[in-house]
């Protein structure tokens, strides 16, 4: 734990987006730094950056704005490192961090990172857990997994394909035929034919879920009492949260044990730091685990709504400030604001008052993030802002459902016309 910055000595670099700038004044009071004594390092550096150090990693070459994995930001950051003095690291994810004793993060660096966040690893300790979840079995190579993939339908009818080490249902694809495996195949380019690949049984579901968790250094787990109901597009590609979740008691009781479970087990693999485990509640009514994310992502900032200037507090596993939570009146819907690739965000506006609006529970509130002056690269998809509204408690999760995709629509039709 880094208490103060003069005696820490070293220098901070901060590698979250700038959805997650709100929290940078919480962030100085914590650990006793100024904001001339961080360098920001991301792929996105909008507009309010501007006044801040910052780098831009190596693989932006143009320093156009390119999305990219969590793992491979790291990857590519990691070249400029010189680890002969402390640093600390704010990062989303460890894994591709190098493991140093002068590398200081908030959670799991190294090799101990990317195994946790392997989808197979995840998959063998859920099943010597006894915790349920979907069958998955791993191929080395497409060629291998066609070759099966008749025996797979003829058993499950239909499957899930994915990659072992990537999110947010990217490179994910369900599976019913041999034409659908032809069009996956199609969309990937040539040297990501040559990963391992995942298949699991596909359930029939209607809802999923995430569980949210710390572990602690020595192993210990809190669970964060922020169970989330995920809004997904087309059953796996990952677009927003609703909280309070539409979820019975006796099902979130389930969520919570389950993730526990799998804190535990993760902290006796060496992992340390933030992690949610997302889930599915099948039409045969059991609820299944479907993956770990150790690692921060967009139900992180669901937490620093909830949980404000005490933040920092959690991600250190400080217990007496899990329980100090302020859960809104209404329901809360979380949504991202989709970019377009090629396109320049340099005229949108930068909002950064979350946790204020997070408090005051009315209306809603748009904060775009990316808004540089350089045209948007990506590979598979990108966003620029998020968008957030409060419901009241009698508003069904239908019509929340049809709000969500109305406002998604709203946001594409007017940015297509204003930028």
């Amino acid at each position: 734990m880094i208490e103060k910055r003069n005696k820490f000595g070293g220098k901070i670099y901060w590698l979250l987006d700038s959805r997650f700038d709100f929290l940078l004044d919480s962030f100085m009071q914590e650990f006793g730094v100024r904001s001339d004594e961080i360098i920001l390092v991301n792929s996105y550096h909008s507009k309010v950056r501007e006044n801040w150090n910052k780098v831009y990693i190596p693989y932006e070459k143009n320093k156009t704005v390119i999305l990219m994995e969590p793992d491979d930001i790291n990857f590519e950051f990691s070249k400029l490192l010189h680890l002969n003095k402390p640093i600390l690291v704010i990062s989303f994810s460890g894994a591709r961090l190098p493991q140093n004793e002068n590398l200081i993060s908030l959670i799991a660096t190294g090799m101990t990172a990317v195994k946790c966040n392997d989808k197979w690893w995840q998959y063998c300790h859920f099943k010597d857990c006894q915790i349920l979840t979907p069958w998955t079995y791993q191929y080395h190579s497409i060629e291998s997994l066609s070759s099966c993939l008749g025996a797979l339908l003829h058993r499950y009818s239909k499957v899930v394909v994915k990659k072992p080490r990537l999110s947010g249902g990217y490179q994910m694809a369900v599976l019913s035929s041999g034409k659908d495996l032809e069009n996956y195949r199609k969309s990937l380019r040539e040297r990501e034919l040559e990963q391992d690949f995942l298949i699991s049984e596909y359930i029939p579901h209607g809802q999923s879920f995430a569980g949210m968790g710390i572990v602690k250094k020595n192993g210990d787990v809190i669970f964060i009492n922020i169970i989330t109901e995920q809004i997904l597009y087309r059953e796996i590609i990952y677009e927003g949260l609703i909280f309070p979740a539409f979820l019975n008691d006796d099902y979130k009781g389930e969520i919570r044990h389950m993730t526990e479970v799998i804190g535990k087990v993760l902290g006796q693999s060496g992992y340390f730091g933030f992690y949610n485990v997302d889930f599915i509640l099948g039409k045969d009514c059991k609820m299944y685990a479907t993956e770990i994310n150790a690692r921060l992502g967009f139900g992180t900032m669901l937490a620093a709504c909830v949980y404000g200037d005490r933040f920092w507090k959690l991600l250190l596993g400080d217990c007496m400030c899990v329980d100090k939570i302020e859960h809104p009146k209404k329901r809360l819907v979380l949504g991202k604001i989709k970019a377009k690739e090629g396109k320049v965000y340099s005229n949108l506006e930068s909002y950064s008052g979350i946790t204020e609006w997070f408090q005051k529970q009315e209306g809603f509130f748009r904060t775009f993030f990316c808004g540089t002056e350089e045209p948007e690269k990506f590979e598979y998809g990108s966003y620029i802002g998020v968008f957030g509204e409060f419901f009241d408690d009698e508003d069904t999760r239908e019509y929340i459902l049809n709000m969500f995709w109305a406002r998604c629509i709203e946001y594409y039709k007017k940015e297509m016309v204003e930028f």
